[in-house]
């Protein structure tokens, strides 16, 4: 008699934890953490505009910063607590294929007007396309501090002529 070997199921959103036996869902434990620790429950039951703060969270930038779509698309679902059928509803694509985006045996979108559309069908605020196009988690504060920094020298400059 031949047994399987079990799977191993990894984390969807770091992409690193392995998950136990005892855990039925796709986040490791840091993840669910650094993804719901510091958010309102209310805002984690509304379901008309769901999981708009998630584009925020640092396992979400890290995700989009590497390109990692099937990271993006586990991590939104479990955030706006959608099924695979909910979120192609959503999103226009059939419930196969975010299973195959999400296990990896499709590649992530990189036509920029199907990224808009995705990020659009999400209510995805395009500031949070940065670590996309940057490739750096921290893009936005990044580009706000720089922005800032260059504000004032041009400022305190501007005064001595």
């Amino acid at each position: 008699m031949c047994h399987a070997k079990p799977v191993t199921r990894v984390c969807g959103a770091c992409c690193k934890t392995r998950l136990s036996g005892y855990n039925p869902g796709t986040l490791c434990v840091p993840c669910q953490r650094a993804l719901f620790g510091q958010q309102n429950p209310a805002a984690l039951d509304d379901r008309d505009d769901p999981a708009t703060w998630v584009w925020d969270t640092g396992p979400m930038r890290d995700a989009l910063a590497r390109l990692d779509f099937p990271a993006v698309l586990v991590i939104y679902r479990s955030t706006a607590r959608l099924s695979r059928r909910e979120l192609g509803e959503r999103t226009g694509l059939s419930e196969s294929t975010i299973w195959r985006f999400e296990a990896g045996e499709r590649q992530g979108i990189y036509d920029i007007r199907q990224l808009l559309q995705f990020a659009d069908s999400v209510q995805m605020p395009r500031p949070a396309l940065l670590p996309v196009i940057l490739g750096q988690p921290r893009a936005l504060d990044d580009l706000v501090a720089d922005s800032a920094a260059s504000l004032a020298a041009h400022a305190g400059g501007a005064g001595h002529d």
